[in-house]
This record gives C-alpha cells, sequence and structure tokens, in this order.
C-alpha cells in the first residue's frame, strides 16, 4: 500500500543517511590525519630551513676564513720574493767587495756573509710556513666543497618535502570537499525523510479517522437511520446520517456508499 510503501522510503532514506554519516566519520578521520602529517610536514620543514640557515652561516665563516688564509698566502709569497731579490742584492754586493776591497772589508764581510745566512734561514722558514698556508687552504678548500655539496642535498630535500607538503594540502582539501558534498547529501536526505514522516503521518491519520467515521455510520445503519449525501463543486460529498454530518470525496463517498448498502440490501431481503 501507499503506506507501505512510505515507510520502506523511510527506512531507506535512514540506511542511506547511515551510510552518509558513516562516509562523513570516515572522512573527518582521514582528514584529522592528513592535518597532522601536515604539522609534521611543516615541522621537518622548519627544520630543514633551520639546518639550511646555519649550514649558511657555515659557509661564510669558511669563505671569510678562507680569504683571510689566501692574503696571508700571498703576503707570505709577496715576501719571499722580496726576500729573494734582497738575497740577490746582498751576494751581488758581496762579490763586488770581495772583488774590490775584500782585505780593507773583511769584518764587514763576515757580517754580510751572517747576514746572508740568516736571510737564508728566515727564507726557509717563510717557505715552510708558505707551504703550510697553501696546506690549510687546499684542506679548506675541501671542507668548502664538502659543505657545498650538503647543501645541494639539504635542498633537494627541501624540495621533496615542499612538494609532498603541496600533496598533502591538495588532498586534504579534496577531501574536506568531499566531506561538505556528505554533509549537503545527508542535510537533503534528512528533509526527505521527514517530508515522508509527516505525509506518513497525514495518510495515517485521515486513514484512521475514515475508519473511525465508517464504524460510526454502520452503526447508524443498525439502527436504520436515514442517509443522503449532498455534493460540493469542490468533488467532495456531504453525508448527513441523523443530524450528524460528515465530508467525504467522491471516490470515498462511492467506497462508503456501497458498504452502507450492502447492509441496507440485506435487511430487505
Amino acid at each position: 500500500t501507499w503506506g507501505d510503501e512510505l515507510a520502506d522510503e523511510i527506512a531507506n532514506s535512514a540506511s542511506g543517511k547511515s551510510a552518509l554519516l558513516d562516509e562523513k566519520r570516515r572522512l573527518e578521520a582521514r582528514i584529522a590525519q592528513l592535518e597532522e602529517e601536515l604539522e609534521e610536514e611543516q615541522s621537518n620543514m622548519e627544520l630543514l630551513n633551520d639546518r639550511f640557515r646555519k649550514t649558511t652561516l657555515q659557509i661564510d665563516t669558511l669563505n671569510s676564513e678562507l680569504a683571510a688564509e689566501r692574503s696571508a698566502a700571498q703576503k707570505s709569497e709577496n715576501a719571499r720574493q722580496q726576500l729573494e731579490r734582497h738575497n740577490k742584492e746582498l751576494k751581488a754586493k758581496l762579490q763586488e767587495l770581495e772583488g774590490s776591497v775584500k782585505s780593507k772589508f773583511k769584518a764587514t764581510i763576515s757580517a754580510l756573509e751572517a747576514k746572508i745566512g740568516q736571510l737564508e734561514e728566515q727564507l726557509e722558514q717563510e717557505a715552510k710556513e708558505r707551504a703550510a698556508a697553501n696546506k690549510l687552504v687546499r684542506r679548506t678548500e675541501k671542507k668548502l666543497k664538502e659543505v657545498f655539496m650538503q647543501v645541494e642535498d639539504e635542498r633537494r630535500h627541501a624540495d621533496q618535502y615542499k612538494e609532498q607538503m603541496e600533496k598533502a594540502n591538495a588532498r586534504m582539501k579534496q577531501l574536506k570537499r568531499q566531506l561538505e558534498e556528505a554533509e549537503e547529501e545527508a542535510t537533503r536526505a534528512n528533509a526527505s525523510r521527514r517530508k515522508l514522516q509527516r505525509e506518513l503521518d497525514d495518510a495515517t491519520e485521515a486513514s484512521e479517522g475514515l475508519s473511525r467515521e465508517v464504524s460510526t455510520l454502520k452503526n447508524r445503519l443498525r439502527r436504520g437511520g436515514p442517509i443522503t449525501f449532498s455534493s460540493s463543486r469542490s468533488g467532495r460529498r456531504q453525508l448527513h446520517i441523523e443530524g450528524a454530518s460528515l465530508e467525504l470525496s467522491d471516490d470515498d463517498a462511492e467506497s462508503k456508499g456501497s458498504d452502507i448498502n450492502e447492509p441496507q440490501a440485506a435487511q430487505t431481503e
């Protein structure tokens, strides 16, 4: 019947609503999980940014140290070259003195020889310092190269984390849209269920009213009361029985009239 169909539709609507609620809870749980993953990715990104800043400061420091070492090495090289030139000048002067006034300036020659020995020792020391400076420069350059490689690796990881975070944001937006659509569908399902429930209640109430009225008519017919029908322009009939009136539709009136006429025909027989 129509009431059974309405009840089935309400049951189907309730089951659909339950499925929508389950889907909504699943989407909400997934969104919460994605938000936690997003927070973790953001924390990783902050750690990477902090490490990148520290590495940049380290690179700046190493560049400054490298520049200072190069400057010191250049100064050492300049001093060595100056000492070599001075040594050559002294040797030339010594040879000149030995050739002209060797006997007269013997003491001066000895002093110059001592000076030359001192300068040679100083030159050797400068050469050692220059070699050490060059070694330090090479070690610093190697360390700087390693730092650059580390920075490049960190930048690559940062790009990967950024891409993952963008994918997580896109997925979370998609799930939020699905959740909104599920909520809208649940709202429409609730409205449809309430409408069907109201229609079922109205139909049930009308059916109960008609049943009571039919029982009343049958009781009055058993007592032999007169029955009359009056039609209106709205297609409904007014049933009069012993001072009581009942308003029915044309179809209801015909149905009730046939039910009423059957007992009367039986009594006549």
